[in-house]
C-alpha cells in the first residue's frame, strides 16, 4: 500500500507530523519538563499556518493555527524547509544565518536546542508532498 503524501504543513501534515513525534521516545524524554504552542508556516503563508501543542513534551493536539499568541513561531521559505527537513542544512545553522525564522524565547529554545533540532529533522519522516 503506497503512503499517502501530504501537502507541506497542510493541516494533515502536522497531525502526521505529531505522530511522528509522539513516537519519538527520545524527544519526548527530552522534552518532558517543556510545554508551548508552536506555530509554522511557509513565509509569505502565513495565513495557512498550523500549530502543535506540546504538553510536557507529548504533542496534544496538532491543527490549523489560530490567531491567539503562540510561545514559539518557525517560518521558512518553502524551499529552506525542504533542506531542513531532507538534512541539507542544519537547524542550528538554519537559525544562525535567519534561513529559518524564529519568534519566541531563545533561552527556552538553546536551552532545548538538541530536542529542537531533532524535532526538525523528524519532518524528513512525514510523507510529504513539496509540489504546493
Amino acid at each position: 500500500m503506497e503512503e499517502k503524501m501530504h501537502k507541506f504543513l497542510s493541516e494533515e501534515w502536522i497531525k502526521a507530523y505529531a505522530q511522528e513525534w509522539n513516537k519519538n521516545e527520545k524527544l519526548k524524554n527530552e522534552l518532558k519538563d517543556f510545554s508551548a504552542s508552536i506555530k509554522y508556516y511557509i513565509e509569505g503563508k502565513e495565513d495557512q499556518a498550523v500549530e502543535l501543542v506540546v504538553e510536557k513534551g507529548v504533542a496534544k493536539s496538532a491543527g490549523k493555527a489560530n490567531s491567539h499568541s503562540y510561545d514559539f513561531e518557525l517560518w521558512a521559505s518553502l524551499e529552506n524547509w525542504k533542506k531542513l527537513a531532507t538534512g541539507d542544512m542544519g537547524p542550528k545553522a538554519a537559525m544562525l544565518t535567519k534561513r529559518l525564522k524564529f519568534k519566541g524565547s531563545m533561552i527556552t529554545a538553546m536551552k532545548y536546542m538538541s530536542a529542537f533540532e531533532e524535532s526538525l529533522r523528524m519532518m524528513g519522516k512525514v510523507p510529504t508532498d513539496w509540489d504546493l
